[in-house]
Formats: C-alpha cells, sequence, structure tokens
C-alpha cells in the first residue's frame, strides 16, 4: 500500500501553510506538488472532481480536502508527537475553527484593500467568482478598510492576551487551534502588515516563532504524472460500515463547501458519520478515488 503524503499547494497559501507547519511539527516526510493560485488547476481538478482549494492531501488513491480534515487524518495514522488534548485544546481548537472560518477572511480582506491598486485584475477577478458570498469588489475593500483595520487590531490584542504566560494555546504542546490561528498571523506577517496592526505585542511574536520552528517536515517534489501513477497503482483504505441512517452506502450524491456550490463534487457515497463523508468516484488518469471531505461545513445531499 502506497502511503506516501502528497501535499498538492501553492507557497502563498495560508491554509496550507497550516497543514505545513504541522506536518514539521510531526517531523513527518512528504511530496509537494504545486497547483496554481488561481483556475484553471486541471492536475488538482483530475483528483477531485471539482473541489479548488489549497490544500489537497493524497496518499495514495485517497484524497483529503481541507486542511483541519487533513491534520485530523494525519493525527490519526502519525501518533508522535501527539497534539495537546483536554479542555484547554478544545477551547483552542473552536478559537482555531473561528480563524478558519472568518478571522482569515477579514485579514484577506483587510490585505487586499491595502493594495487594491496592485492586484492583479485576474487573481480579484478569480477571487470574486470563488467567493461570491464576500464583498470583494475594489469599491467594496476600500469601503470597509477602516472597519476591518479597528477589527483585527482588537483581535490580535485579545490574541495577545490569551498568550500572555502560556507556550501554546494548547498548553505545553500545541494542538490543531495553534496552527489554525498561526496561519492567519503568518499571511499578515508576510505581507508585512502585522507590525502595523500589532506593534505592541509581548506574547504572540514568540509564540509565532515557536510554531514556525517546527519548520515544514523533510519535503521532496513530485510531478503530476507520479502522483497520479501512485493513485492508480493503490486501492482506497478499506472503511468501516457506514452507521448513517440519513443516506444509503451507494447512493449517488454531491458534496460541496456550504456557500460554494461552483465547488460542487458528485460520487457514490461510500462513509458517512459525524466528522466525515467519503465519497467514491471515477477518474480517467487515477482510476478509482475515495474523496474524503469534512462534515462539518460542508453540505451532502441526493442527487
Amino acid at each position: 500500500m502506497n502511503t506516501a503524503l502528497i501535499l498538492h499547494h501553492y507557497q502563498a497559501s495560508p491554509y496550507s501553510e497550516k497543514v505545513r507547519s504541522y506536518l514539521g511539527f510531526k517531523q513527518l516526510a512528504w511530496q509537494s506538488l504545486l497547483m496554481p493560485p488561481v483556475l484553471p488547476k486541471p492536475d488538482l481538478m483530475e483528483l477531485t472532481g471539482g473541489y479548488r482549494r489549497a490544500p489537497v492531501l493524497q496518499i495514495g488513491a485517497d484524497i483529503y480536502c481541507d486542511s483541519a480534515l487533513i491534520i485530523a487524518e494525519l493525527e490519526h495514522r502519525s501518533l508522535l508527537p501527539a497534539l495537546a488534548s483536554g479542555p484547554q485544546a478544545a477551547q483552542a481548537d473552536l478559537l482555531g475553527r473561528l480563524f478558519d472560518v472568518d478571522i482569515f477572511w477579514r485579514a484577506a480582506r483587510y490585505l487586499m484593500a491595502s493594495r487594491v491598486e496592485h492586484i492583479p485584475q485576474a487573481l480579484l477577478d478569480d477571487r470574486i467568482a470563488m467567493h461570491p458570498q464576500l464583498p470583494l469588489q475594489k469599491s467594496q475593500l476600500l469601503a470597509d478598510q477602516a472597519q476591518l483595520t479597528i477589527q483585527l487590531r482588537a483581535l490580535i490584542d485579545q490574541l495577545d492576551q490569551a498568550l500572555s504566560g502560556a507556550h501554546f494555546l494548547g498548553g505545553i504542546n500545541p494542538c490543531a487551534g495553534d496552527f489554525a490561528v498561526f496561519h492567519t498571523l503568518w499571511f499578515l506577517q508576510g505581507a508585512h502588515a502585522l507590525e502595523a496592526l500589532a506593534p505592541n505585542t509581548k506574547a504572540l511574536l514568540p509564540w509565532m516563532a515557536r510554531i514556525a520552528a517546527f519548520g515544514h517536515g523533510e519535503m521532496s517534489s513530485i510531478s503530476a504524472g507520479d502522483a497520479f501513477a501512485a493513485a492508480r497503482q493503490a486501492k482506497p483504505v478499506a472503511l468501516a460500515e457506514m452507521q448513517d441512517f440519513l443516506f444509503k452506502a451507494g447512493q449517488k450524491v454531491s458534496v460541496q463547501p456550504e456557500g460554494y456550490p461552483q465547488e460542487t463534487v458528485v460520487g457514490e457515497l461510500v462513509y458517512l458519520d459525524e466528522q466525515k463523508i467519503v465519497i467514491a468516484r471515477q477518474s480517467t488518469a487515477c482510476g478509482l478515488l475515495h474523496l474524503h471531505f469534512p462534515r462539518m461545513d460542508y453540505e451532502i445531499r441526493a442527487v
């Protein structure tokens, strides 16, 4: 069984940095396959059948979509060093989810507003099409800039207070929430915006340095052809019998991130529980694939 970790990502992707940092914490070996930051993404689409976001993790013929699910899957497979657990870690994980689904997009809009005249139109058009529910037109970005600045300064100040006296949000060791919160701050820092928003923080930058010190693990490059071959030569991992009575195994279903109908993927339902959705689809280049999605923030519907 091919258990090589193949990460489909691009360098500037914050959600990819979340997973890359986690790979560094685990000191895992992985293979890198870079995708374009904007459509078209033909190699990724061959694997996912429509899901376009970075990162995507491939392990043989199993394709894991969404950074939160990727970390959960790797944590299940690679036990040591373990992420922190317990009440403090659970609270931090809830904070991490808030960053993933809301605060990151405030940061992204803030950065886009501050560089609105320098954003390539192709990139802006791509993001507007990808996120129709967000106000990403140039005029709206500029109108929202002052409010976003106030909001982010308050949030970063609160985060700095939460980190006071703490090694990580999870405690002595990091939890999944540490990596989820980190990627937004990494995004701001890489654009030289964090210092302007938070010039007087005390605990934030040392915490970021501790996560950055994990590195990215042991990375090597792989071609799309070799990634496709790895999928063709593997079989999807066997799954437990499905217990969810809302849907039936073998049923044709569609799965999409909530609010993103343009990323709908259709396939045969293989497995469903409170945490995960798994569908099967046939790829011309890769053969039979199992696509894994989280249950949270994703919609499943009968087709």
